[in-house]
């Protein structure tokens, strides 16, 4: 039997994620409920966000307008701006009666390490990337825009000690450019 579509409220997914370790945060141009929470990956601090699908009002979108989203940033330094750049495959997480449980799971499989790869040229995270000739997919440099850095890697599984594991961070502090976030919404 298929699983029916839940209407989640803005109080039931906030205990909830705030439950995880992950805070509200207020981003230009999103509407609806953003959280975010810090991850450690080596020497890089990631944001891993969960967009929620709840409006500001606290209304759960309609059916079949978007599921629970989560990604991975970073932000990157390109000259003198930093820009932020998505990090790893995303993950959706469908809002039906089960969300707790397969919100819960899909934050741990996108915070597996077989979603997270370091490139081997300079280090930084890398990103999914499609060919366009072929089709295929394939793991890219997340600074090749700004560096131009060519580090790839197939997307097929890599051996273990290939693999990067994410490892959660103890400070609640929020990265810079999510304090910048809050501040703009006047919520510092």
């Amino acid at each position: 039997m298929a699983a029916r579509f839940y209407a989640i409220t803005r109080d039931e997914i906030h205990q909830f994620l705030v439950g995880l370790g992950f805070q509200p945060l207020a981003l230009r141009g999103v509407v609806e409920l953003v959280y975010g929470k810090i991850i450690r990956v080596g020497d890089h601090r990631l944001s891993l966000r969960v967009y929620t699908a709840v409006n500001p009002g606290g209304e759960s979108r309609e059916k079949g307008t978007d599921a629970i989203r989560l990604q991975l940033f970073m932000k990157v330094k390109n000259g003198d701006k930093g820009e932020i750049v998505p990090v790893g495959r995303p993950q959706k997480c469908l809002r039906v009666t089960a969300w707790r449980e397969n919100l819960r799971k899909a934050i741990q499989r996108h915070a597996d390490q077989e979603h997270f790869r370091l490139c081997p040229a300079c280090g930084n995270p890398m990103v999914i990337r499609h060919n366009k000739a072929t089709g295929g997919e394939f793991w890219g440099c997340s600074m090749f825009r700004i560096t131009g850095c060519k580090g790839k890697r197939a997307s097929a599984l890599q051996s273990t000690r290939e693999r990067t594991p994410l490892l959660p961070e103890d400070s609640e502090e929020f990265a810079p450019w999510e304090r910048d976030d809050l501040r703009n919404k006047g919520q510092s």
